[in-house]
């Protein structure tokens, strides 16, 4: 057995066809955990010492800097963009300008985005910079971890914020796109072992680097590092 903490930007990959091949292949279970990677951050910080961390990658250099994980076993696997999406009925932007979707933002009923993740993170800071969040949050709502879409889909937001690959990890008929580049963030993700990992956290980071791996990031929108 060997244990991952894992963001949420590659947990349907994972879990609907990474995962269940590498147990298949190797004899060895994972037993993860989903959250984003600053309820990691403050996990490991508490103490707790996971066989693997999948997160957002210079967050990983900065835990192996301190002894959590071994650099050496550091690599990069996927590049996300933070998206919008919105039921097929929501009436959509004019354009692909930042104007435009920043009309749309100021226009729907209600905004989902998230407080940990690194793309509400940084969703609130550009909209902070133009002075729009606190009209944003008069009707947002604000996740403290999970899956924004799915205010989506239970009908709470008109829009919602997060990880192209997170919003479209989400079952339904919503449709996603990256949001205009100004305004764009590209994360960088990697995995890493702790110091004395089993060899199977070993095998598991190089299952994540194969053909079969990149073709499941991008299925979910991921780009190869």
């Amino acid at each position: 057995m060997i244990t991952l903490y894992s963001g949420l930007v590659v947990k349907q990959p994972l879990v609907e066809s990474l995962i269940p091949e590498f147990e298949r292949a190797s004899g060895v279970s994972v037993v993860t955990t989903f959250e984003p990677t600053s309820v990691l951050l403050e996990r490991i910080a508490g103490g707790e010492r996971p066989d693997l961390l999948l997160g957002v990658a210079a967050s990983l250099h900065e835990v192996a800097a301190e002894g959590v994980l071994d650099p050496r076993s550091i690599v990069e696997i996927a590049v996300s963009a933070v998206g919008v999406a919105q039921m097929p009925e929501t009436s959509a932007p004019e354009d692909d300008s930042t104007e435009a979707f920043l009309e749309q933002l100021l226009n729907a009923r209600a905004v989902a985005y998230s407080l940990s993740g690194a793309s509400g993170l940084h969703f609130m800071e550009q909209m902070r910079k133009r002075e729009l969040l606190d009209r944003i949050d008069e009707r947002a709502v604000r996740f403290e971890a999970g899956l924004t879409a799915e205010a989506l889909v239970d009908g709470r937001a008109d829009l919602a914020i997060q990880q192209v690959s997170e919003l479209r990890s989400v079952a339904g008929p919503h449709l996603v796109r990256p949001i205009p580049h100004e305004l764009q963030s590209y994360g960088r993700f990697a995995i890493g072992a702790r110091p004395g990992a089993p060899a199977a956290a070993t095998d598991f980071i190089s299952a994540l680097t194969g053909e079969e791996a990149h073709r499941a990031f991008a299925s979910v929108g991921l780009s190869a590092p």
